[in-house]
């Protein structure tokens, strides 16, 4: 059976029960639940993009590479693993092109072959990163097939496209695009981790990167480097009395890989009891003994040891102090040295693959246990989390993220729930196995029997997680949930789409496009007529010296969904009233001269090829023009452009001497 289909089955026996925190449930609502576990406030591409400014060092070759990018509107990059190409890609996009075009990720075409680049949505001025880094041969050779058109078609739209080419496959290469490739090489490790410790105030003295205990760490990779100025930032979280050189000291030690040393402690303890404490402290460090020893003994019941009674083997205390386990003062599980607890975790999940689905199964079992507080909770969901991502085991975490936030049938509540989420923004933000997290999302999305807490659940990961990075991936996933939802989320997937949509015109257009392909494909869905009339906003689409409604490609596909709209229930009696209400604006927006013919012209080019439409919209116009605030000239010029579509000649123009009745 292949991993993404692993069974797992809940084990059977009671969990301890005694004095502790009882109450396993963390945050008041989904939305808090969420916008908590996201680590801070929604970072926009903009916050993103300060960041990375602030801690950018530019490699040798990035010169080149911005020269045949401006020229070229392409640039494919090459270099040594680890020299940091993606920051590099990136950085050059923005640089020619600002924070506000609209950047896309090409993440899917860049880990799929059967994606295609064909179907890539090029907007004007887009900026395209393609990532092939770690791309296989059969990917590489199906992109390099399509890049020369998709090319065209961002220089067509005045984009740019940056390509990061797999380093064993560059010179592979065809001819027509080879002249575009240009090397990165490694910026100097120095440079980027005071870059990194600069941006967050922290300054070392100015020999103490000189010393041998660096040097490897200077040498490593770019993502590395950027791990150990953030465990110094941490170094300082956990010691602000401290100084930069103990926090940095703090930090190289904890970058230090013990599995070593870890290795060589299990060596020494054969039995199944002392390494089952050694496992459960790494996983539960900070809990208290008494937590770790029924953390432990579950484990052992479940991997089914064959032990001698009880009282004839060691104590728990024994065990701890033979594994170089310290209990704090206050009773609680720590290690001496710093990080050697993630080397455990690390050598368990390393030397026991066919284990780590039930060391999953386990954690799943004790999360309850009252002896935890909610913090003991919280990390051990990080680390079982962390453990299967860096194994390349997602399915693991998959299965228990749907065992905590899908309640039990027939539950009230479901106090697993948060946990759930920790998982699930976890794996979303995971660099090599969020797509699959999306893709997770997405099966969700479609579903037309998701639980509300769950499609809660999937409204907030697409806002607050996905969007940021992946704002088209999470529209889809809104839009396909908003058409099945029942309306009670608070927000509903209807109401984060708008919100998303209504500050990012490139996701304006994106749903328009969607919404008039699926409507022409006749891939008909109630929500898609209201999402219509909220897109089809007449203040925003008059907007600005460009305005939307000018647009060669939103036009035609206003006044396709316009069409779609009129007749969705029959027209004229049976319309819906929010069309009405949406007529009426248009009407309203018309009332300005420099729009009007814009506004009208549109709605009675979607109307033409239908009498009855025309007679909707003639009388809806009449019925406003009475209203308080309607213009007779508003209704008489739709009239007018109503006999032009029907090949009539109007007999007057002049509006100030056309007589109210006209109008009627």
């Amino acid at each position: 059976m292949s991993e993404n289909h692993s069974e797992f089955h809940d084990p059977q026996g009671p969990i301890h029960s005694g004095s502790g925190d009882q109450n396993i449930y963390l945050y008041d609502s989904i939305r808090e639940s969420v916008r908590a576990q996201a680590r801070g406030r929604r970072r926009t591409p903009s916050d993103d993009l300060r960041w990375l400014k602030q801690r950018f060092v530019a490699p040798p070759g990035l010169a080149i590479a911005r020269t045949t990018l401006a020229d070229a509107r392409t640039a494919l990059l090459t270099g040594p693993p680890g020299c940091g190409r993606r920051t590099a890609a990136t950085m050059l996009l923005h640089e020619l092109a600002g924070d506000r075009a609209p950047l896309t990720e090409l993440e899917d075409e860049a880990a799929d072959p059967d994606a295609s680049l064909s179907a890539v949505k090029v907007l004007p001025r887009h900026l395209f990163v393609l990532d092939m880094s770690s791309s296989n041969e059969a990917v590489f050779r199906a992109r390099q097939r399509e890049l020369l058109a998709f090319r065209a078609e961002v220089q067509k739209a005045d984009g740019h496209l940056v390509v990061v080419l797999p380093g064993s496959l560059a010179h592979h290469v065809e001819a027509e695009l080879s002249r575009y490739i240009v090397r990165i090489e490694r910026p100097d490790g120095r440079e980027v981790l005071a870059a990194h410790l600069a941006a967050e105030q922290i300054t070392l003295p100015t020999d103490r990167l000189d010393h041998e205990d660096v040097e490897q760490h200077l040498t490593a990779s770019m993502a590395e480097i950027t791990n150990l100025a953030r465990m110094t930032v941490e170094a300082r979280r956990s010691d602000p009395g401290g100084d930069a050189e103990s926090w940095f000291l703090e930090a190289i030690s904890a970058c230090t890989d013990r599995r070593g040393e870890v290795a060589e402690v299990v060596g020494k303890h054969a039995r199944g009891r002392a390494r089952s404490v050694l496992l459960a402290a790494a996983m539960c460090r900070g809990a208290t003994s008494d937590a770790v020893f029924f953390a432990s003994h579950r484990l052992v019941k479940q991997l089914g040891f064959e032990e001698e009674p009880r009282l004839e083997q060691d104590g728990h205390h024994d065990h701890l102090v033979s594994l170089g386990i310290e209990v704090t003062a206050d009773g609680r599980v720590e290690f001496d040295k710093l990080g050697y607890d993630q080397a455990a975790r690390d050598y368990f999940w390393d030397s026991y693959p066919d284990l780590r689905k039930r060391f999953c199964g386990w954690v799943h079992s004790i999360i309850r246990d009252p002896l935890f507080t909610g913090r003991d909770r919280m990390n051990l969901v990080d680390h079982v989390v962390a453990a299967s991502l860096r194994t390349n085991s997602p399915a693991h975490v998959r299965w228990l993220i749907e065992q905590w936030v899908f309640p039990e049938s027939n539950a009230r509540s479901n106090p697993l729930q948060d946990f759930g989420v920790r998982a699930l923004i976890a794996g979303l933000s995971d660099e090599r196995h969020g797509r699959f997290f999306r893709r997770m999302v997405w099966e969700w999305s479609t579903s037309d029997d998701l639980p509300a807490a769950v499609g809660q659940i999937l409204v907030e990961v697409c806002t607050e997680v996905i969007a940021p990075r992946f704002p088209a991936q999470a529209l889809v996933r809104l839009h396909q949930r908003a058409r099945r939802e029942d309306g009670r989320g608070d927000p509903t997937a209807r109401q984060a789409l708008l919100e998303l949509t209504s500050t990012n015109p490139t996701l304006w257009r994106l749903l328009l496009d969607r919404l008039a392909n699926d409507a022409a494909r006749d891939n008909n869905w109630p929500m898609d007529l209201y999402l219509f009339l909220a897109l089809a906003d007449p203040t925003h689409l008059i907007r600005g010296d460009r305005p939307l409604i000018t647009d060669a490609v939103v036009r035609p596909q206003l006044v396709f969904l316009w069409y779609r709209a009129m007749v969705a229930a029959g027209a004229p009696a049976a319309v819906p009233d929010p069309v009405r209400h949406r007529v009426s604006h248009w009407l309203a927006a018309a009332v300005q001269p420099a729009p009007r013919d814009l506004l009208l012209g549109l709605l009675v080019e979607a109307a033409q090829q239908n009498l009855p439409l025309l007679g909707f919209l003639h009388v809806s116009a009449r019925d406003w023009s009475h209203a308080g605030d309607g213009r007779a000239e508003v209704a008489m010029r739709l009239s007018q452009l109503i006999d032009l579509a029907q090949g009539l000649q109007p007999t007057d123009y002049l509006f100030d001497r056309m007589p109210q009745e006209a109008a009627r």
